[in-house]
């Protein structure tokens, strides 16, 4: 059992912030403390002794007198987040709107602008369960505003980021396939006879004889024609 301003924790029967909490009762005849949670759901605390339902009714009166303690640091008590909870749920499908879709705390708040730096290991972990969930695409990124440190552009320049290197990185990788023959399309007519195509202009061809003698239309023994057919 953890009992705090910030949590309560009785296992198995209840877990969570006081956020969540909209309200206590306790019946003393039978030792069962009531959670009444703000979205309209119940859950019974039984045999609980009458001194640690007033541990529970503590805490719950701390976190209302002063509610900005919950968004202390839990190393640092003194130290405020100045992000408030990080909390987000990811879309289940396509349609989620990008990145937008991670919830309230993904729109842009002027108020965070000057807001300390997102550990890189959150910003590449969420990258990637973005771009598991097809929302990376570029043209889908919301854009981030200027000279904000906010969670949202935070975000949404890490994202920005992330699809222009990969983009580059497509860019550079060239397969075998597509190094070959860039400058004619070969077409094998029969055994030894080839048909040279210049793929920019389909009027250029040249026919290329593999037989004996080798020889192209082109009425040059060594051309790249011939190179081409044998190279393919």
């Amino acid at each position: 059992m953890k009992i705090t301003n910030k949590i309560l924790s009785i296992p198995p029967h209840i877990s969570t912030s006081w956020n969540e909490v909209s309200s206590l009762s306790y019946d003393e005849k039978n030792s069962t403390l009531t959670v009444n949670l703000k979205d309209k759901s119940q859950s019974l605390v039984p045999n609980l002794s009458k001194e640690d339902a007033n541990k529970v009714f503590e805490a719950h009166q701390q976190f209302l007198e002063n509610p900005s303690s919950n968004l202390s640091s839990p190393t640092n008590p003194s130290t405020k987040n100045p992000f408030g909870p990080v909390g987000f749920s990811l879309p289940l499908s396509e349609d989620g709107g990008g990145i937008e879709g991670l919830g309230a705390a993904m729109q842009h708040n002027p108020d965070q602008k000057d807001g300390p730096d997102l550990p890189a290991e959150m910003l590449a972990k969420i990258s990637t369960v973005a771009k598991a969930l097809g929302l990376d695409k570029i043209e889908n990124l919301p854009e981030p505003e200027p000279h904000c440190n906010c969670f949202h552009c935070q975000m949404a320049r890490a994202m920005h980021k992330k699809s222009h290197i990969e983009e580059e990185n497509e860019a550079d990788e060239v397969s075998d396939d597509e190094l070959k023959f860039r400058s004619w399309d070969i077409e094998q007519k029969t055994d030894k006879l080839y048909i040279v195509t210049n793929p920019l202009d389909k009027k250029e061809k040249y026919n290329v004889f593999l037989g004996h003698p080798i020889g192209c239309t082109c009425g040059h023994n060594n051309c790249e024609h011939i190179k081409a057919v044998l190279n393919s």
